[in-house]
């Protein structure tokens, strides 16, 4: 009798375990992840030929399930929205037309923590990535590209990225929580990501440009097989955007105005981040030029 007991309780565990890596073969199998970088403020130049309608359009053509977009869960739909990239806004309001569901899956190391750290940020450490930012957009723009969506995809300029946040800034660790504890910040967002997949069989991650290669690298660690599409629009500098965005995004603005003037009461580390930030001046700047 013992022994057929034992037998059983073997014969189910395999069954589970089987069971167990069958599910999660079968995510893995199924779920297309794809990661769209975006220039937050910049979308707005029409230099760079990469507007927020453009965005649009080539999350459109991946026909995606869900969209993970650049926002902190407990952020989203409140007065500390506008705190984030306006294209999470956008892309939250889209979501209905373009018949996906939209998820916030950022995450933010708090304030105090952070501004400790870029306090005694090295300076060698500064100066060297004060030189990449100095010279990686203008660089990009001597190309002849027809959008920067081509070359903030661009494997080569990926890896000039990638090797600034590990080999510089990730080498460290004060510059790297000074930059938001970066490698944990682009883990959680995976792990986010993920977590609010469900059933989805195509997803996207949009997130600018310089969380690219971690945000890959996190999911690959995770048996998944990113892709970084191919631009698959003709960029038109468009920047009207839908009244529902604009009402959104002006929303936002009052509410972050509300924040600064402390008449809406927040955390401490939510008001300082308000404080220090330039979200207010963005929204104001997308805004006009978005009638």
């Amino acid at each position: 009798m013992l022994k057929r007991l034992i037998i059983l309780v073997l014969c189910s565990c395999n069954v589970f375990a089987f069971s167990q890596a069958n599910t999660k073969t079968d995510h893995n199998t199924k779920a297309q992840i794809f990661i769209i970088g975006t220039i937050h403020a910049m979308h707005f130049v029409p230099d760079f030929h990469y507007s927020l309608n453009d965005l649009q359009a080539q999350i459109s053509a991946l026909k995606p399930d869900l969209v993970c977009g650049e926002i902190a869960p407990e952020a989203y739909s409140t007065a500390m929205e506008g705190y984030y990239p306006p294209e999470a806004a956008f892309l939250s309001e889209m979501a209905s037309i373009l018949n996906y569901r939209f998820e916030p899956v950022d995450w933010r190391l708090d304030f105090a923590t952070q501004s400790k750290a870029d306090s005694s940020y090295p300076a060698f450490v500064k100066e060297q990535v004060a030189l990449f930012a100095k010279n990686y957009f203008p660089n990009m723009m001597e190309s002849n590209s027809q959008s920067i969506y081509d070359e903030i995809h661009r494997e080569s300029n990926i890896a000039i990225v990638d090797s600034v946040f590990e080999k510089i800034i990730g080498a460290d660790s004060i510059a790297e929580i000074a930059h938001g504890n970066w490698n944990e910040r682009n883990r959680r967002i995976v792990e986010n990501g993920l977590g609010a997949a469900k059933n989805a069989q195509r997803i996207i991650f949009v997130f600018g440009s310089d969380h690219i290669p971690q945000i890959r690298r996190h999911l690959k660690e995770l048996g998944y097989e990113p892709v970084i599409p191919e631009r698959m629009f003709v960029p038109d500098n468009n920047f009207k955007m839908p009244e529902a965005v604009l009402k959104r995004w002006k929303l936002n603005l009052e509410n972050l105005k509300l924040i600064r003037d402390k008449k809406i009461s927040v955390s401490d580390d939510d008001y300082n981040k308000v404080l220090n930030s330039r979200r207010i001046q963005e929204l104001e700047s997308a805004i006009l030029l978005a009638p």
